[in-house]
């Protein structure tokens, strides 16, 4: 059976230029993910099968909202676990886990890396107003978030991009934040970027979904850094230099588009309008850094809200893997 994950693996690697692989990956050759921490291509793993609570906590950095953190018996079904963890906020911002992502030489930090995870959504799950898995990078590596909500990042400290259920719209895309992202009227703020506006990408609440990411950085002085995602190991978006075709909305990017678009001029503090022609005009690319020493060197699980007590979110997580390629959803063990 080992021979035919193989095979299905071999031809699912991607070939050159935007193409990315799908479906089966390092997953498929670890049932159930038993061994697959052992496989040199994984950077981490974190499986939510510790004894007690705090024992989970002492293996990340930073925690928020401790008393929001507990395992549950709920889990995927082609896990080889017996536990998650589940987020249950009832009140302040919500749960959080932060850790930076060690490498091979010790120090902090990757030029591509892939998060897969499984969540889950109570059926009656509040409005988020943030979520997370989230990838990203601080120069240097910090041992707790250090973000800026509203400006854009110094290419030569910070980036960092999650994948979130936007509000009532509850439908999956990035929230991203680097030094070239898009601003907003009426003066420029800089939220979240978005690149997918797929109504179709609902979350399907009561239920586990596999998310995948990709980010891969760019080489210095240039727009060639990429992210991706899949859901249930498909292949639903990925972003690079020339590609995809499409219209910028200010902070919003939207494939397949064209027409009138416009962007906010940071310099001149004012809006820039142009037309963009049929099909759409090819994505710039990532310019996640403007310095070498900036790498991908930290992952986030958090939920975050500014509902008042009483506005329950209730989220699960498990089978979280860090790999340096693509790893795919989890296959039962036969």
């Amino acid at each position: 059976m080992k021979l035919i994950c193989l095979t299905l693996l071999a031809a699912q690697l991607p070939m050159s230029g935007d193409r990315l692989p799908s479906g089966p990956g390092l997953a498929a050759l670890y049932p159930a993910d038993q061994g697959i921490e052992k496989d040199a291509r994984v950077v981490q793993v974190e499986a939510f099968e510790q004894q007690k609570i705090n024992q989970l906590i002492s293996g990340w950095e930073s925690v928020k909202s401790e008393r929001d953190l507990s395992f549950s018996d709920e889990r995927p079904q082609q896990s080889g676990g017996k536990k998650s963890l589940l987020m249950d906020r009832k009140s302040g911002p919500g749960g959080a886990l932060y850790r930076r992502i060690k490498n091979a030489e010790g120090g902090f930090g990757f030029e591509q890396l892939f998060v897969r995870y499984y969540v889950k959504f109570a059926e009656d799950c509040g409005e988020l107003h943030h979520f997370g898995t989230c990838l990203g990078g601080n120069n240097p590596a910090t041992a707790w978030p250090s973000v800026k909500a509203g400006f854009p990042t110094d290419g030569a400290k910070s980036f960092w991009s999650g994948i979130e259920p936007f509000g009532k719209r509850w439908t999956w895309d990035y929230y991203t934040y680097w030094c070239e992202m898009g601003g907003s009227p009426p003066r420029g703020q800089t939220w979240g970027n978005s690149f997918i506006h797929d109504e179709s990408l609902k979350v399907k609440k009561g239920k586990w979904i596999c998310i995948e990411q990709m980010i891969k950085m760019n080489d210095i002085g240039d727009t060639n850094g990429e992210q991706a995602l899949w859901i249930d190991g498909k292949l639903v978006s990925h972003l690079g230099k020339g590609f995809p075709k499409g219209r910028w909305i200010f902070d919003k990017f939207q494939p397949g588009r064209s027409g009138d678009g416009v962007r906010w001029n940071q310099k001149e503090n004012t809006r820039d309008y142009f037309k963009v022609p049929e099909g759409g005009s090819p994505f710039e690319g990532f310019r996640w850094r403007t310095v070498p020493e900036l790498n991908i060197n930290f992952l986030w699980l958090y939920v975050y809200t500014e509902k008042p007590a009483g506005h329950q979110i209730k989220v699960w997580f498990d089978d979280v893997v860090v790999a340096t390629e693509y790893i795919g959803p989890l296959v039962a063990k036969k």
